[in-house]
């Protein structure tokens, strides 16, 4: 799973910038993880690890997390979901990923 929207980089508009959540760790207890967002120009860019955005990557740490909940993955991207710069993000599911 990722997640796309249109951004602006570097004066550039980029229509479907594709981010990708990488690394995620749950904290000791359990309640929090961190993880990194890496941001690729397109789905192809990202399948090639090419081109990588890196002004608009970013580290969330202390995001919240539920042992309980989904899978780290899933529970990163929902979270992303509820920020500010992730409004109006798309879900792109890769395949042979089910959809949610």
């Amino acid at each position: 799973m990722a997640l796309q929207k249109a951004v602006i980089f570097k004066s550039l508009q980029i229509p479907s910038a594709y981010f990708r959540v990488v690394r995620p760790q749950i904290d000791a207890t359990k309640n929090t993880m961190s993880f990194d967002v890496w941001a690729y120009p397109s789905q192809d860019a990202a399948a090639d690890q090419a081109n990588l955005l890196s002004d608009i990557c970013a580290h969330y740490s202390a995001a919240p997390y539920s042992i309980a909940g989904s899978n780290p993955f899933e529970q990163a991207y929902a979270y992303l979901k509820t920020l500010p710069d992730y409004e109006g993000v798309v879900d792109v599911f890769e395949a042979g990923q089910p959809q949610a």
